[in-house]
């Protein structure tokens, strides 16, 4: 029977069936040791896969790179032989990206209780960083999770997700469906159901950074033993590059480029080095030039060592398989290698210490591999629409800050597919640049892959390390799918060594800072330590053609996020540059500017006029204050092309990073694309990507708010309902900032009529209840509530007019006791920053805002962070800490508006529908309700001199008076009776107060849904 590939669920259901009574019917033939796993690969396996709607045999017709199976040449491979080399038997993909292998078996191999099998198995799928591999002789269907690292002397049910009998197909096909189809695929069911980013896994990138980081100890141990005065430079330098040459010849084995077992050989460092001059010979590029180096000829290393490494890389010790090792991972190891150096910390001694910029950034974490290539396919696809051959050979694209080259590998990837389509189109492609591989598919020569990363890629980073580590990223992405025959080859015809130089494409220096240095800096041209630190970058001499084509088609990356408060830490030399005139930074005219709003400027002005920008970047700057100058610099100098706004959907393995991809160029038209992920897998992987369009007009400095239109324009309706802003008839407010709060807020454990007594870890405390102010501390609470103090605050203050801290002679006079207190953490007060002050106490607060405001005014206090309105009145003084990001806010009235008015109209759902609009959001469905996002609200007029509108202001009060004794009522209620009964008191108060706030506006049933569906953020908050 010709089996097909099945496109919905029951015809999968229905040839499942048939395909399995055929292996029922004449298994006893198929399971005698003659019926080879070739035969069984036609016969049942290669239709297995079809019925679950895989294209097995490329029937679409799409090129190499984006057809959903690589189908392995079928070879017998000895069972004995543990170590046999030849790759998975399927690789399944979507969109060009490994999901999971298939590795096959006759049937007369017992792959439940096989040792090797399942060993060979999972070492594939470990080796691809992937979630699942798949083992199966049709009999049996064996799932192996391979997030855990395997050992050749693990028992076959290590690791094992699930085994599926062939008799059980039909009674399993739901979760076979789920699991292996290529629509629950497509549709992200493995990405997240075997997610790689839990911590606890041991998946091969992790594994194998924790090896090379040993390696990288041991080898620099040995080399400072031999060599004590040799520099941490030269150290970091000289490890480095031994790695790189030691893996590259490994990876070369296993792609059978190199004779495997070759580096297994090696005894010594002798022996080693003879290697790399053998493989200079042959390789070129810079990768093995050091050994020309007279430092690195006299340096020995301990031969133990090195056989210790070498033994490591092969089996049984190692579980690695670097024939589907992608070069993509490597490149986001090494990326985490590079967050860390080694540190001379005595004579003789060394550990890695991790790198100031990454330190600040709480660490490296790489762009996940398939969020890169979807931005380099959002921001490159418009630049190959309508070219031809030789205008798309002229394309020149750059990552300007690319670290271990993680977007750079995936642009090959992707320019080597693109252009292998404009050979075929051309109609008469040059055959040394384009040949049929085994399969009939058109495939670029390795001198056309030179071509392709000769022609079109450039990057820069400030880090000399990560620029090694680009390079040998890209040569083995360039060596990829070669073998010993192909290189070979290429050697014997064109008269050129394997690897190209790409010292003119990779650079080293700093994108951010350019020749301008020297005229900001009159003493830089005299000072090398300074210019080794800050690293000049002159673009145009370092890129003679960009003065000719007037910049680069486009530029790809992630920019490195480090706010300026962390730059002054260690980029103190390059902030006063970027604020000063001569850079031209315009993004920096503020005191809150992070790093990549530089990257974004420098990167617009290295465009061609018609070039594009795609970066991933927090999508904070949309909405802050800090972020006017970025918006207004993007919206005026450049053009919005393309925002995917990730909202709360995490990026970033195990970091709490709000990103957003940027792609700015032109667009043909007066608007731009707009589209928030909820569901990463579905909506990004998927493909199931809708977008929006917004008028470009309506987006400028001041913050990005993308609403649907129905929305937009109920917002609308409401300001022009007789209204003005609140900031200019209230005063939003920060609380008390003490920078020490554990040391000056308190919860007591015992009170006399002079004093409060508490416990600060072990010990207790007693202080003056007249230096002390009742205080909310770390306290929930919801709309309406009424609240009491639950903690004390010493205040060290006389409140008159100003506030006045007091002399330590009253001090001590008068409050002896906290004095005391006080003074036991007089060395951790005065580490602090206090600003305000010109001859500063030590024990006055870190900060003077709000100390007179809470003293004689009825208030309005919410949390920052929350889900919903959560506003209370305070009629008691209470103090509160909090700075920009809370925990609380206070709003107190400077006109004759009572504070419950406002109340009534910030507890309105459409006016939380407009907070939550333009606020900065956090995982868990919480939202911003700091004072940017409030203040402009529009508040309803009143004319205090016209009897009616006091009258409507009144009432207003008198209805949230009411609330709020109800709630407090409801609160206290002894019994679900009475609970009952006051809980439908206080919901009909509550609605009969927004129906006085629509009346007031104006407000319809249909603009409150409109508000509240879905459409207010296109899609709503994840959950």
């Amino acid at each position: 029977m010709a089996y097909k590939v099945t496109l919905t669920k029951e015809e999968s259901r229905l040839q499942l069936e048939t395909l399995v009574e055929a292996f029922a019917a004449q298994f006893p033939v198929y399971s005698k040791t003659t019926y080879n796993e070739a035969q069984l690969r036609v016969d049942f396996i290669s239709p297995f896969l079809k019925t679950f709607g895989w294209d097995i045999d490329n029937e679409a017709g799409k090129t190499q790179f984006l057809r959903d199976v690589i189908q392995e040449e079928a070879i017998e491979v000895a069972e004995a032989d543990a170590v046999a080399k030849k790759n998975p038997d399927y690789t399944m993909r979507n969109q060009g990206n490994r999901k999971f292998f298939v590795e096959a078996k006759k049937v007369a191999v017992d792959i439940e209780h096989s040792v090797k099998s399942a060993f060979q198995a999972r070492r594939y799928g470990w080796s691809a960083n992937l979630g699942i591999t798949i083992l199966t002789n049709f009999d049996k269907l064996v799932v192996y999770d391979c997030r855990y690292q395997p050992n050749s002397t693990d028992e076959p049910a290590v690791a094992r997700y699930k085994v599926f009998h062939y008799i059980n197909f039909l009674a399993n096909f739901e979760e076979l469906y789920d699991l292996l189809s290529f629509a629950s695929v497509s549709a992200g069911y493995l990405d997240e159901y075997f997610s790689l980013n839990h911590p606890d896994l041991t998946t091969f990138d992790h594994v194998f950074l924790k090896q090379i980081e040993k390696w990288r100890l041991q080898l620099a141990a040995n080399i400072i033993a031999g060599s004590p005065n040799m520099s941490e430079e030269t150290i970091n330098i000289l490890v480095q590059r031994l790695l790189n040459r030691i893996v590259f010849l490994r990876i070369c084995e296993d792609r059978d480029i190199e004779k495997y077992e070759t580096l297994r050989q090696v005894k010594d460092y002798a022996g080693l080095k003879a290697i790399f001059v053998s493989s200079d010979k042959k390789y070129n590029s810079g990768l093995f030039d050091f050994i020309e180096d007279n430092l690195s000829l006299q340096i020995n290393l301990d031969a133990a060592i090195l056989v210790g490494i070498f033994n490591e890389l092969y089996y049984p010790e190692s579980p690695y398989d670097f024939s589907v090792v992608d070069p993509a991972i490597l490149g986001q190891i090494y990326e985490r290698y590079l967050g860390s150096r080694i540190a001379i910390t005595a004579p003789g001694q060394i550990t890695l210490v991790e790198e100031p910029e990454v330190a600040a950034s709480s660490g490296v974490v790489p762009t996940p591999k398939l969020v890169v290539r979807h931005i380099i396919r959002e921001t490159l696809e418009p630049l190959f629409e309508g070219k031809t051959l030789k205008e798309i050979q002229a394309l020149k694209i750059a990552d300007i800050c690319c670290g271990s080259g993680t977007f750079l590998i995936a642009l090959y990837d992707y320019l080597l597919e693109k252009i292998t389509l404009a050979l075929i189109a051309s109609g008469e492609p040059d055959p040394e640049l384009l040949a049929l591989d085994r399969t009939g598919a058109h495939s670029l020569t390795l001198k056309g892959r030179h071509a392709v990363l000769l022609h079109h890629i450039y990057g820069v980073d400030i880090n000399p390390y990560a620029v090694e580590v680009t390079k040998f990223s890209l040569f083995l992405k360039l060596l990829e799918n070669e073998n010993s025959g192909s290189v070979n080859h290429f050697l014997a015809n064109h008269g050129k060594k394997v690897l190209p130089s790409l010292d003119g494409h990779i650079k080293t220096g700093n994108s951010l800072v350019d020749e301008s240095y020297f005229t900001f800096d009159l003493t830089a041209i005299n000072n090398d330590e300074l210019l080794y630190k800050v690293k000049p970058f002159n673009w145009s001499n370092e890129f003679p053609f960009l003065m000719e084509s007037g910049g680069f088609d486009a530029i790809i990356g992630n920019p490195p996020y480090v706010r300026i408060q962390h730059m002054a830490k260690y980029l103190a030399e390059e902030i006063k540059f970027y604020q000063h005139p001569t850079a031209g930074y315009t993004v920096a005219q503020s005191d809150t500017f992070d790093k990549y709003y530089l990257f974004i400027q420098r990167a617009v002005h290295l465009l061609k006029p018609e070039g594009r920008l795609g970066y991933i970047i927090p999508n904070k700057f949309f909405i802050v204050k800090g972020g006017r100058a970025l918006r207004r610099f993007i919206t005026t100098s450049s053009e919005l092309s393309k925002i995917i706004h990730f909202g709360v959907t995490q990026i970033f393995p195990n970091r709490s990073t709000y990103t957003a991809v940027l792609v700015l160029g032109p667009t043909g038209n007066d608007q731009f694309k707009f589209k928030r992920i909820k569901h990463l897998a579905k909506e990004l992987f998927g493909g199931n990507t809708n977008y929006r369009a917004y008028d470009k007009a309506n987006f400028s400095g001041e913050p990005w708010i993308f609403l649907a239109d129905e929305t937009q324009e109920v917002f609308d309706k409401l300001y022009a309902a007789g209204t003005v802003q609140l900031n200019t008839i209230a005063e939003i407010t920060v609380g008390l900032q003490t920078s020490a709060d554990k040391i000056y807020i308190f919860q007591t454990t015992a009170e006399t009529d002079t004093t409060y007594r508490f416990r600060k870890g072990n010990v207790d405390f007693e202080v003056e209840k007249a230096i002390c102010k009742p205080c909310l501390y770390d306290l929930s609470f919801g709309l309406f509530d009424t609240v009491k103090a639950n903690a004390q605050m010493i205040f060290p203050y006389t409140v008159t007019d100003k506030a006045e801290v007091f002399t330590e002679a009253y001090f001590q006079a008068n409050y002896p006791l906290a004095w005391a207190y006080l003074n036991g953490y007089q060395e951790t007060l005065s580490k602090r920053s206090i600003n305000g002050s010109k001859e500063p106490k030590w024990y006055q607060y870190g900060r003077s805002q709000s100390l007179t405001k809470f003293h004689a005014n009825d208030k309005l206090i919410w949390p920052v962070l929350s889900k919903e309105a959560s506003y209370i009145l305070d009629e008691a003084n209470l103090q509160f800490t909090g700075g920009g990001n809370g925990p609380y806010y206070c709003l107190l009235s400077r006109t004759d508006y009572s504070p419950l008015y406002f109340l009534a109209i910030l507890a309105h759902p459409l006016f939380e529908a407009m907070v939550k609009s333009g606020a900065s959001e956090f995982r868990g469905a919480y939202y911003s309700h700091g004072k940017q996002f409030i203040e402009r609200l529009p508040i309803k007029a009143i004319n205090f001199a016209e009897p009616a509108e006091l009258k409507l202001h009144n009432d207003i009060v008198a209805v949230v008076k009411q609330i709020i004794a109800a709630k407090r009522t409801y609160q206290d209620a002894e019994n679900s009776a009475k609970s009952t009964v006051l809980a439908r008191k206080l919901a009909f108060l509550e609605t009969g107060l927004v129906e006085q706030i629509n009346q007031l506006y104006g407000i319809t049933a249909a603009d409150i849904r409109t508000a509240l569906s879905d459409q207010i953020f296109i899609t709503d908050f994840e959950e």
